[in-house]
């Protein structure tokens, strides 16, 4: 008997979460995006993966913002989903027009140092990929013995959304092995 109660509990459950799901999905009708300047509405629109006439219900709503976000081209996004029409509205990041070295001469190190670094020119500026690029040149110059080494950046705020990062690295003397003595047997 309890069997018998228990499949329409469970039919119940089921239907209920469906009419929920689906109660709360409307048929997109009209795509607006708003605060983008370098990438075209059509783009934005690639990056969501949406279209319009898709059913999006919250979940979906979650997913292209998740997805626009992932592309690493905007600052801040936010979705809004009222009366079939999807509202988009982004910030986009800066992007470096130029990337400045001082303080290192020697090609040698260079290649080694700069070599992975995330920034690069003509790409979206990251503050987060700013102090991770920061971390690796500092870890980089200490594996080459610069145990004091120190790193600057500046930062420039140029016209149309534009920035350019100096990094400004002082050596200092390489740590060497001088003497190794060893005691006992």
């Amino acid at each position: 008997m309890i069997f018998k109660y228990l499949n329409h509990i469970k039919f119940i459950l089921f239907l209920y979460f469906f009419l929920i799901n689906s109660a709360y999905s409307e048929i997109l009708k009209y795509i607006q995006i708003n605060g983008n300047d370098r990438i075209s509405n059509k783009t934005i629109e690639m990056f969501g993966n949406i279209e319009v006439g898709d059913n999006l219900n919250s979940i979906d709503l979650n997913n292209v913002l998740k997805k626009i976000y992932e592309t690493n081209f905007f600052e801040n996004v936010s979705v809004n989903l009222d009366k079939n029409i999807l509202t988009i509205n982004v910030i986009e990041y800066p992007i470096i027009q130029n990337i400045n070295y001082n303080g290192i001469k020697a090609n040698k190190i260079k290649d080694v140092v700069f070599n992975n670094l995330k920034l690069k020119p003509r790409s979206s500026f990251v503050k987060i990929f700013l102090q991770n690029d920061k971390k690796k040149i500092e870890s980089s110059l200490k594996e080459l013995g610069y145990y004091f080494s120190k790193v600057d950046i500046d930062l420039i705020n140029l016209e149309d959304n534009k920035v350019d990062i100096t990094y400004n690295i002082e050596l200092g003397k390489k740590a060497k092995i001088k003497k190794i003595s060893f005691i006992g047997n």
